[in-house]
């Protein structure tokens, strides 16, 4: 009888830690049945490394170009010598809690270069020559759905794992001055296809309110580049096949309202 009573009291205390627990890893309620999450993603990209290819088949002849670059940056993150780098582009993401914990949206990302102009001067000699150009131009869109689980693992920290597909337009848009009065012009035209893993350490200070921290991973699945050169009435078009490998490491912030 004695055992029995010890056993039912060892229940009982277990199931009271456990309550007491759970009740205290609720994030302060974020990931709640009900919720529209508004977020703004990948604000600062703290660390990013980008691995573009892009190749070339004519006939038995293949050339392949690979651009690898990474950097570290507090605010803005840019490596320079990559060609479409998409994934480091802030994003707004709107995601909604279906059940408990269980999340469905997306994000969408838009970035406009508006172009501007360049300027040469040359002097010597008593002369002085100017060529002067418009600057190119870049627009990016994309659009990523996904899928997410939120888990509580303290009172002001959950984990919020996010996975799903990303596709992205890209538009490079190059004047070219041959000094004679044509709309010449050189134009990359670009789409890719790509898995998106995208956990995140999510931070609650207070109700309805977050900071997020933590990895992303973008495996491509398939892309093209279309590039295009007008010169005077001719115009020709070279596709090539896009892959680009991105892991990054990125902080964000978002809210939530209870619907």
């Amino acid at each position: 009888m004695n055992r029995r009573w010890l056993l039912a009291g060892i229940g009982t205390a277990f199931v009271s830690v456990w309550s007491a627990t759970a009740s205290a890893q609720e994030a302060k309620g974020f990931g709640d049945k009900g919720q529209l999450i508004i977020s703004a993603d990948r604000l600062m990209p703290l660390f990013s490394y980008t691995s573009t290819s892009i190749e070339n088949k004519d006939g038995d002849t293949t050339t392949k170009v690979t651009q690898n670059g990474s950097s570290i940056a507090l605010l803005w993150g840019d490596e320079s010598n990559v060609s479409f780098k998409v994934h480091t582009v802030p994003r707004v993401g709107v995601d909604y809690t279906i059940i408990d914990r269980l999340t469905l949206g997306g994000s969408v990302a838009v970035a406009f270069g508006l172009g501007g102009s360049t300027k040469t001067t040359v002097s010597g000699r008593g002369t002085s020559v100017e060529r002067s150009g418009d600057s190119p131009s870049t627009t990016v869109v994309g659009v990523a759905p996904r899928v997410g689980y939120i888990l509580p693992v303290g009172d002001v920290l959950a984990l919020w794992l996010r996975g799903g597909f990303s596709f992205y337009s890209v538009s490079e848009k190059t004047p070219v001055n041959n000094n004679n009065n044509n709309n010449d012009s050189d134009k990359n035209s670009a789409t890719l296809f790509s898995i998106d893993l995208d956990p995140q350490l999510t931070i609650v200070p207070m109700e309805h309110f977050f900071f997020t921290v933590g990895p992303l991973i973008n495996i491509p699945l398939t892309g093209n580049v279309d590039r295009t050169s007008v010169r005077g009435a001719t115009t020709t078009t070279v596709s090539n096949d896009l892959t680009q490998w991105h892991f990054g490491i990125s902080a964000g912030l978002g809210g939530w309202f209870n619907l």
